[in-house]
């Protein structure tokens, strides 16, 4: 009965729609460079959900795969 409770009470409050959620995550994923040649990949797959779900601003999705093909770019040489 506790756990039904729990999870009840999680589903019906917190966040209240994407304004919210994005204050409470941000948006500094949009055009991160990561270290590694593994980083780029795992970003743009974050960041590619985001976008398709509008998630992210068209800026900022553009912002993105700039950086990211600069960064593709810089961990080549």
């Amino acid at each position: 009965m506790t756990t039904a409770l729990l999870l009840a009470g999680c589903g019906t409050s917190g966040v209240d729609g994407v304004p919210a959620l994005r204050l409470a995550i941000g948006n500094s994923l949009a055009g991160a460079e990561g270290m590694t040649a593994d980083d780029p990949n795992k970003i743009d797959r974050t960041m590619a959900s985001g976008c398709a779900v509008k998630f992210y601003t068209p800026a900022e999705c553009d912002r993105h795969t700039k950086a990211s093909a600069k960064r593709r770019a810089e961990l080549k040489s």
